[in-house]
């Protein structure tokens, strides 16, 4: 039996898909549109989906009615809050600093740089006092400007499910100028009040940014813990599977060079399913192109209402029975076989999974005016031995809990789901006019959207009366 561990944030994502949440920025409807997607692979791939049930109280009925193929676990009932602790902890080591107006610190810095999200900040004027304020560098109205607009709004996006769920979003940052001295805090809270173009501090976008950044790591970790708890693969909200990349190689689960791999595949479309990526006697993955399913059921049912009901009827079609059979007996092997026997036991799969994939993309591909729009999906395996070396993560305690329908899963290795959100935002936007009938539903009030502030590459190391470089 295979589980997919579904966050709460991909379900909200859904339910703005569905018209039944607001939106109040416009450019996370396709980082909504690309949770939708990761939600249908789950129906469509594993046996099934679990959810934590820690959504706002006066909605959790309404969730668990909405999304009633789902088990919902309860924290409490299986002491789910020990994990939520080892996040906490986590995340309070994480300082992020801001460095010549770059994220420079090894957390939210590599993350950037692994979504490429071009940005810098600047001291702008505003009541003659300098305020740092985050831009998209970029010419506005061009496709790349837009990339990185919907990346920074789907980042913006987690505190969306904050206001849901407890957690930690500091919004502390270390300022530190081009000529390496850090801008100490007492000097801003001064300038701030003084009238005299000081230094006053961060602009609240940025806060919120910072705070946004902390949330995403907190969610990340969390889920990544609990998952292997729960002998299940994350699902996550597209932008969170960026960073547990990043924390997994910070903690250790991954070799020296796997992650660059990972992302190196993840970036491109690969033909070759097993065999891309492999870090002998510790990881291995293997890559599925598969189509955007959610596309295809919108455009053959015309409402992306459908899509849900339409891939709990599709999940039951010969060829993707074939598909979850044929990665469930690779997760035996590994289980039963361990990583290195396993690694030569899953090419015995190759053709088969070769030629599944294939009718796939022939049977549910869709034809764009920019050629056929696929995802790329990653699975890797036995990548958790190395959460032992973690201080916080607790060896397996027995007193804690496992739900009933899980106890029968004996698997002993750790397999987990990776997507590139960069690449799924763009495949979504040019599935054109499919696109705009999958985003159909979505209620807007953007009375208070303002759209992300933009920086001319050719100005961005230039000062001016109005805006100070870093």
């Amino acid at each position: 039996m295979t589980y997919a561990l579904i966050d709460n944030a991909t379900l909200t994502a859904t339910e703005r898909v569905m018209g039944n949440i607001e939106v109040k920025n416009p450019d996370t409807i396709n980082g909504d549109l690309a949770a939708l997607e990761n939600l249908t692979q789950a129906i469509l791939f594993y046996d099934e989906l679990v959810c934590i049930d820690d959504y706002k109280e006066e909605h959790k009925e309404n969730r668990k009615n909405e999304f009633n193929f789902i088990k919902f676990l309860s924290p409490s009932d299986y002491q789910l809050n020990t994990f939520s602790e080892i996040a906490h902890a986590e995340v309070k080591r994480i300082r992020p600093e801001i460095r010549a107006g770059q994220f420079s610190d090894p957390d939210f810095g590599n993350l950037i740089e692994q979504l490429k999200l071009n940005m810098i900040c600047t001291w702008d004027l505003r009541s003659s006092v300098y305020y740092l304020t985050m831009k998209m560098l970029g010419q506005p109205d061009s496709a790349e400007y837009e990339k990185y607009s919907k990346l920074s709004a789907t980042i913006y996006s987690e505190l969306t499910d904050s206001s849901t769920t407890r957690g930690h979003w500091s919004e502390d940052v270390r300022l530190v100028g081009s000529d390496g001295q850090e801008i100490s805090k007492e000097q801003m809270r001064r300038d701030s009040t003084s009238n005299s173009r000081g230094l006053g501090g961060t602009t609240r976008g940025l806060d919120i940014f910072i705070a946004s950044l902390n949330w995403l790591a907190y969610k990340s970790i969390y889920y990544s813990i609990t998952a292997k708890y729960l002998r299940a693969d994350t699902f996550l909200h597209p932008i969170r599977h960026a960073y547990q990349i990043h924390w997994f190689k910070k903690a250790g689960v991954f070799g020296h060079d796997f992650t660059s791999k990972l992302i190196a595949s993840l970036a491109a479309q690969t033909s070759k399913t097993f065999g891309e990526i492999s870090d002998y006697g510790r990881n291995t993955a293997i890559s599925l192109e598969l189509p955007i399913f959610s596309a295809w059921l919108t455009s053959q049912s015309g409402n992306s209402k459908q899509i849900i009901s339409s891939a709990l009827e599709l999940r039951n079609e010969q060829s993707l029975q074939e598909i979850r059979g044929l990665l469930s007996q690779i997760r035996i092997a590994f289980d039963e076989n361990g990583l290195a026997p396993a690694n030569k036991l899953i090419q015995k799969w190759d053709s088969s999974v070769q030629k599944a994939t294939q009718e796939l993309k022939q049977k549910y591909g869709l034809k764009t005016d920019q050629g056929f729009q696929f995802s790329n999906l990653i699975k890797s395996y036995n990548a958790i031995a190395a959460f032992k070396g973690l201080p916080q993560f607790p060896e397996v305690d027995f007193k804690i809990p496992l739900p009933e329908f899980i106890t029968n899963n004996r698997s002993n290795s750790f397999s987990t789901l990776f997507k590139d959100i960069s690449s799924d935002l763009t495949s979504i936007e040019r599935l054109g006019s499919i696109r705009d009938m999958m985003a159909s539903n979505f209620v807007i009030n953007d009375e208070h959207y303002s759209p992300p502030k933009f920086e001319l590459p050719e100005f961005s190391h230039i000062s001016s009366e109005w805006k100070l470089r870093m």
